[in-house]
């Protein structure tokens, strides 16, 4: 595909503007008029016919004006300057990330909703894919005769209580003693690594009955939440937008967001920490065509979750782009703040 005068690239991004803000097809009268282009509508009308024949807008109706198609908006979002967040915004995101009282999973509950709050479409937040955590250490603790609590921590700043039955009451020094082998044996792995190696990494102590009892308990021991636990908030924010007025396309938008499998899916394989734009036929899910998905991934610790926004390709992509990535920012910050 050919290069884009200047004047084809002004009135492209205009049109793309004007029917962002619109949600109606653009005419070369409203365009001259609107944007004072210092361009005649009959010249800007030729200009329309060109961008449509290089496949940048499209005529809905005939005698319509013309919307962006996919690669319209795409070219849009290539050539745009990402502005800062809002002050007012910054500041809104930033006094209700930073109460460290609230409980992970509810804090990521949080994030989803100002997500959807402020882009007024739908917010999502994945959490961390904690299988692919580190382990740090075991502490085996007796709490009765015939219990034991295992203490285990990850370097992601994560901790698990799991309480363990044992046959007879264990003398403290033995329960230290084998902390200490499982602590050098497994330190350093991921938690999927040692639910698949365990019973060969501790093979050496496998008559001792309580390194025993942890191979048998591995998997309810290393086993965190797994990248399932994905919070969606703003449904009606999404439904809320004239591209969805058709019962049969609403449908299945709706079908999506209730199931979460598509959405989460697609969460799943995010794999940049720059923010990701796909649009429209960009996406591989099949309902998710009419949308348009801004994600980017997140840090705690070692390991990585994903955040973003899911809308019509009819988006704000400037304010929306600027939105994830200073989420990222913020939410990154404040389970750092949580580990410290």
């Amino acid at each position: 595909m050919r290069t884009l005068s200047e004047r084809e690239k002004l009135i492209l991004n205009s049109v793309v503007e004007s029917y962002v803000d619109t949600a109606a097809p653009v005419g070369s009268r409203f365009l001259a008029k609107r944007y004072n282009l210092g361009i005649s509508p009959a010249t800007i009308r030729n200009t329309m016919n060109d961008l449509e024949e290089l496949g940048y807008l499209r005529q809905p109706h005939v005698s319509a004006g013309r919307v962006p198609t996919d690669s319209g908006y795409r070219f849009y979002v290539n050539s745009i300057t990402i502005p800062t967040l809002d002050w007012e915004e910054q500041k809104f995101i930033s006094d209700h990330l930073s109460d460290y009282e609230i409980d992970l999973p509810d804090l990521f509950e949080l994030s989803s909703q100002i997500l959807g709050k402020i882009s007024s479409q739908l917010g999502v937040v994945l959490e961390p894919k904690l299988y692919q955590a580190i382990f740090q250490k075991m502490e085996l603790v007796p709490i009765s005769e015939k219990r034991i609590m295992a203490v285990i921590s990850i370097k992601s700043g994560f901790v698990k209580t799991i309480i363990l039955e044992v046959e007879s009451e264990l003398p403290r020094e033995q329960l230290q003693r084998a902390s200490l082998f499982i602590n050098e044996r497994l330190s350093g792995l991921s938690l999927e690594e040692i639910k698949k190696s365990i019973d060969r990494r501790l093979q050496e102590e496998k008559n001792n009955m309580l390194v025993e009892l942890i191979i048998q308990s591995s998997n309810r021991i290393f086993k965190f939440e797994d990248a399932k636990n994905l919070h969606v908030c703003g449904a009606h924010n999404i439904m809320s937008n004239p591209e969805f007025s058709d019962r049969e396309l609403a449908a299945k938008i709706l079908e999506v967001i209730e199931s979460k499998q598509e959405i989460l899916s697609h969460f799943q394989q995010v794999d940049d920490e720059t923010v990701t734009i796909k649009i429209g036929e960009e996406n591989r899910l099949s309902h998710l065509k009419n949308c348009s998905i801004i994600s980017v991934k997140y840090q705690v610790g070692s390991v990585y979750g994903t955040l973003g926004v899911v809308g019509p390709t009819r988006l704000r992509y400037a304010k929306i782009i600027a939105l994830v990535d200073h989420m990222k920012k913020v939410l990154t910050q404040s389970l750092w703040a949580r580990m410290s």
